[in-house]
């Protein structure tokens, strides 16, 4: 559950906004759900005429009478809301239940006073999902208690996270934040962003930047070969340079390719995902060398011999890479909870899932890229945490992401079913990082793992093909499909079983 609090000085204004139609056409039903008083008395009639609107003034002034009361003395900004929001896979909850869940919320807040100190005044209104997808109420308080006294706050931001975890636990929520646990945080899109990608059709351009920066260390040797990777992806990159030095890098921005005459939008690897933050990313190469601004610029540049797969090669390269993972899962179920090699087993489990659906779902769109999204914060590690200790598991996962580098996207049918069978050996991957985050008792990093396996549940029902049950028409691997050129310095690596790249 996730808190959003905001200031205001006017009721009236806030109430017309929530019974009225939402910046995207959301609020659909607006109803209160809870309040301080019976909810039949407070709650707002509809008007007779065709507007359709309703008539606030009542419960405004309900609202704004203890703050009248206060009169001078009284806070400047005595309006506080705060939205209560489930992440999209948990679902809707009834009336009943956020009646509860809103009661408990304002009690914990101290809002609903005690023996000692009068209550505020409050409601929660509830109405469609946003325009995520979320399931919410709005929590609506007027700060001053029923006697006038004026309600100062401090930490309420904090406190309301605070609060948010406990009513999780006790109504029995996932917890799908990990960044409340102390770990690196995830940047939410903002209300422009949202708003340009719904008319545009396309991803948010953060979202699927966060993918690629990802996916791009899958398997990355170093630093600069990082660079080079999201180079080759087609994404802008520039360095950031220290103050008092112009070759030291101290920060990275990206951007989408443009796709017209307009300026791309740069994103700085932070405002992505809080792990995707230089310093956070350089945990990974703890002994390298740091390359110099000249060389961030050069990364990728120079010429170098590209790797052409036939279609038969692809194939082969997924086939071998479902093998490898399907190996890599079983080993994953034999780690211990408490051993050092979580972290970065973790994380390359993160990273893997990004480059298959990169290849799978190469619009940014799909039930792979939503827990690839998903999983990346179930591995999203402690702000202050030292660098991963080695992992012979992750080691191997860089390797099968290296390989999915070079075979790129499925060309047809036949190749989609091969590359199938790495999505479905993937998924078991997820579903034991789940179980296993569960049993480490890590409750945000597991809720988020379990999101990520529900979203590839269905790719383990019966009837989803094994690598070795897939039937390749045979039109489908004919000499003449067209190779694949990968730019760059990217090279296969040995995967046990696994085909020959062709140079």
């Amino acid at each position: 559950m996730i808190p959003k609090v905001t200031y205001g000085s006017r009721v009236r204004g806030l109430l017309e906004y929530l019974w009225g139609p939402g910046k995207a056409e959301e609020h659909v039903n607006p109803h209160l759900v809870a309040g301080y008083d019976d909810v039949a008395l407070l709650a707002p009639q509809q008007r007779a005429h065709n507007d359709g609107g309703w008539s606030l003034e009542e419960l405004a002034a309900r609202l704004d009478a203890p703050q009248i009361a206060a009169g001078e003395r009284g806070v400047r900004q005595y309006v506080w809301q705060c939205s209560l929001s489930l992440p999209a896979q948990e679902g809707q909850l009834d009336d009943a239940t956020w009646s509860r869940i809103a009661g408990r919320f304002v009690t914990g807040m101290g809002f609903a006073g005690d023996a000692e100190r009068a209550g505020c005044r409050w409601i929660a209104v509830r109405h469609g999902l946003s325009a995520k997808g979320n399931d919410h109420i709005h929590v609506v308080v007027t700060l001053a208690a029923e006697d006038g006294a004026p309600v100062w706050l401090r930490q309420d931001k904090r406190r309301s996270q605070q609060v948010a975890d406990l009513r999780e636990d006790e109504f029995g929520l996932g917890k799908w934040t990990p960044g409340r646990a102390g770990t690196t945080k995830r940047p939410e899109l903002t209300r422009p962003e949202v708003d340009r990608a719904r008319r545009s059709g396309q991803t948010p351009e953060r979202e699927l930047l966060r993918r690629q920066v990802r996916a791009a260390l899958a398997g990355a040797e170093g630093e600069a070969d990082w660079v080079a990777r999201m180079k080759a992806a087609g994404l802008l990159v520039a360095p950031r340079t220290a103050a008092t030095d112009s070759q030291q890098v101290v920060g990275y921005v990206v951007a989408v390719q443009p796709t017209s005459s307009g300026r791309p939008t740069w994103y700085a690897g932070g405002s992505l995902d809080g792990d995707l933050s230089l310093p956070q990313v350089r945990k990974r190469w703890p002994d390298v060398e740091r390359p110099t601004t000249s060389q961030w610029k050069a990364a990728g540049s120079t010429e170098s011999p590209r790797i052409r797969l036939s279609g038969e090669d692809r194939m082969a390269v997924w086939r071998s890479s479902a093998t490898a993972l399907e190996a890599i899962s079983v080993r994953l179920t034999r780690i211990a909870p408490d051993s050092p090699q979580w972290p970065a087993a973790t994380r390359a489990s993160a990273e893997l899932l990004a480059r298959v659906a990169a290849g799978a779902e190469p619009s940014g769109r799909g039930p792979v890229t939503r827990a690839a999204d998903a999983l990346a914060r179930a591995a999203a590690p402690p702000r202050r945490a030292p660098a991963p200790a080695a992992s012979s598991v992750a080691a191997e996962l860089g390797r099968v992401a290296d390989a999915l580098l070079v075979a790129g996207h499925a060309r047809n049918g036949g190749e989609a079913a091969i590359l199938l069978a790495v999505v479905v050996q993937a998924a078991r991957l997820v579903v034991a990082l789940a179980e296993l985050r569960a049993a480490q008792q890590q409750a945000h990093a597991a809720g988020a793992a379990a999101a990520a396996a529900a979203h590839l549940m269905p790719l383990l029902q019966p009837g989803v093909p094994r690598v070795d049950q897939v039937q390749v028409p045979a039109q489908s691997s004919t000499p003449q499909a067209q190779p694949h050129t990968v730019p760059g310095p990217v090279r296969p690596r040995d995967l046990s079983g696994g085909g020959e790249a062709q140079r």
